[in-house]
């Protein structure tokens, strides 16, 4: 063996025990939720951040961190060192250690979560959403349901999310993410955080357009899902996925106008792609099976985890009420999930009218 490959032996040997002595930013901060994007970001903010306070629902996976530093629910694969974090189910507790709060629920499940807390509780803290839905119950936005719910100003919101699949995150591959919120500093703040040798942040002050797109693209995915499960191939879906964007640009654009907004950005354009190609994509794995004949009920009790899709596509049809956009692929997955229209009938009209 030369000598230049013993330096880079002793390289790789020596990287991670560097990595582990960098410096790590003093911020106080919660993160809401014990899945598998709740793991992935607490495996990020392990390598930056000194005070990490976790909450989970389940008891288990208190064990499995405390103990075996692993989840043993989702992504198991990640290790996060005991010492690095403190993970608790009181919510109440975990909340009032923070000061930035970090929340990565689905949203299907946000309202209950965030029950326990008084309205008071989360107002003075700075609150990041990690979550790419909307609430069910109230039929808003995460950003408006903190605002209205929580009284959260709207300076102290932000928001976490780009082309970013958790499974990829514990193998460190490279990924992009974008920090978004109408305050600079925060989300400035927000990059520091998520910022590793394997994760790199931008950051926008576009946080309506950046969650609203959020939102649509997994409704577009779980329509690449259907599109596959029927037999369309890529061509096909090359088309679909550049007319999804068209419809997502004017929804996005006209229901939160911004002249600075470049909707290919990876934080919409990106975020789409890799949920509607992704072998990881829940809203994909879902739509395959609608496609494929089963019902939605039958779908929803084959999928281990929450395909936020189906929740976003009932949201976006009733917020749509009030501006009347045409959005025809929205609207066209929201009947066959909700009002059972004939699957490919209804995907088979809509494609005649792509370009």
């Amino acid at each position: 063996m030369d000598n230049h490959s013993n330096v880079s032996l002793l390289e790789k040997t020596l990287s991670p025990l560097r990595r582990r002595k960098k410096t790590r930013l003093r911020y106080r901060v919660a993160v809401i939720g014990g899945g598998s994007w709740a793991t992935a970001i607490v495996k990020i903010l392990s390598e930056n951040l000194e005070h990490i306070h976790w909450w989970v629902r389940e008891d288990e996976i208190v064990e499995g961190i405390s103990q075996y530093g692993h989840n043993p629910l989702y992504l198991s694969s990640v290790y996060i060192k005991p010492t690095d974090v403190i993970i608790s189910t009181d919510l109440k507790k975990v909340v009032a250690r923070a000061d930035y709060v970090i929340i990565v629920t689905p949203s299907a499940f946000l309202h209950q979560t965030l029950e326990p807390l008084k309205k008071n509780k989360l107002n003075k803290k700075k609150i990041i959403s990690a979550v790419k839905g909307i609430v069910p119950e109230t039929m808003q936005l995460i950003s408006d349901y903190l605002i209205s719910e929580f009284h959260v100003p709207s300076v102290s919101l932000g928001l976490i999310s780009g082309p970013s699949h958790a499974e990829e995150i514990a193998r460190e591959y490279y990924t992009f993410l974008t920090s978004a919120s109408a305050n600079t500093d925060l989300a400035e703040t927000v990059a520091r955080f998520f910022t590793t040798r394997y994760v790199r942040v931008n950051t926008s002050n576009d946080l309506m357009g950046a969650e609203i797109a959020t939102v649509l693209k997994n409704i577009y995915a779980l329509g690449a899902g259907i599109y596959s499960g029927l037999g369309y191939g890529d061509n096909f879906l090359a088309a679909y996925i550049a007319n999804c964007l068209k419809e997502m640009k004017k929804f996005v654009n006209q229901r939160y106008p911004d002249n600075n907004r470049n909707i290919d950005d990876s934080v919409y354009l990106g975020d789409l792609l890799v949920t509607s190609y992704s072998m990881f994509s829940r809203n994909r794995l879902f739509g395959n099976m609608i496609g494929h004949g089963l019902s939605v009920s039958m779908a929803q009790m084959e999928m281990k985890m929450i395909a936020e899709g189906y929740y976003a596509c009932r949201c976006i049809h009733e917020l749509n009420k009030k501006t009347g956009i045409y959005i025809p692929i929205a609207e066209t997955i929201y009947g066959i999930l909700y009002e059972g229209h004939h699957v490919q009938s209804e995907m088979k009209r809509i494609s005649e009218n792509f370009v």
